[in-house]
């Protein structure tokens, strides 16, 4: 059995971390968006590639194997790193936007519920207006009422003299009598001018 030489074995150890690297990146592209899995799968099949080396190869061109299986590794890890960073923004903003729309919603809900209170108020002044008004009015009606109470003339029980009133009493008996009868009453001949006066009124 022949001994293994420190570039062979530095080459078996880039292989072996390509080959676990690509494993754990497929593990990785599962959970990560598709359009973001899709663009691992070319890095992962590089890394594959890089690790899948035969002995003779891995014997003659261990140099080789080695580089190209660290170059695969590094690709492979940028590669990672930039999808699990983007998918992370993604889900970020995609929360950011679900809190927005949330804060959205709450204020047209307390801005609905605001509106909805100043109608109320709204309409509850225009019936406080409204009473207020017919309160004037009837006050107003209360003080005109009382002013004609205060105005009018004591009721002594007697009939208040009028102006016609007082015109009949300027005239004669026989006079009374005529307008007694142009008024076509009965029964006035044997009044007396008080009497004649009051049939007349």
């Amino acid at each position: 059995m022949g001994t293994t030489s420190k570039s062979e074995r530095a080459a078996r150890s880039a292989i072996t971390d390509a080959s676990a690297a690509a494993k754990t990146a497929a593990k990785t592209a599962k959970n990560l968006p598709k359009k973001l899995a899709a663009g691992l799968e070319e890095y992962i099949d590089e890394a594959r590639d890089a690790a899948d080396v035969s002995k003779k190869k891995l014997r003659r061109k261990s140099r080789k194997v080695t580089r190209q299986a660290e170059r695969a590794l590094q690709r492979l890890e940028r590669a990672v790193a930039k999808a699990v960073a983007a998918a992370d923004r993604k889900a970020r903003l995609r929360a950011e936007a679900r809190r927005a729309a949330q804060e959205a919603e709450s204020s047209a809900a307390r801005a609905a519920a605001e509106a909805a209170e100043a109608k109320a108020l709204k309409k509850a002044a225009r019936r406080a207006e409204a009473a207020a008004a017919r309160a004037e009015l009837d006050a107003h009606a209360a003080d005109e009422a009382l002013a004609a109470e205060l105005a009018a003339p004591a009721d002594t029980g007697a009939p208040q003299p009028t102006d016609d009133d007082a015109d009949l009493s300027a005239l004669t008996v026989v006079q009374l009598r005529e307008r007694a009868r142009s008024a076509g009453r009965t029964g006035y001949s044997r009044l007396t001018k008080a009497q004649l006066i009051e049939l007349l009124s």
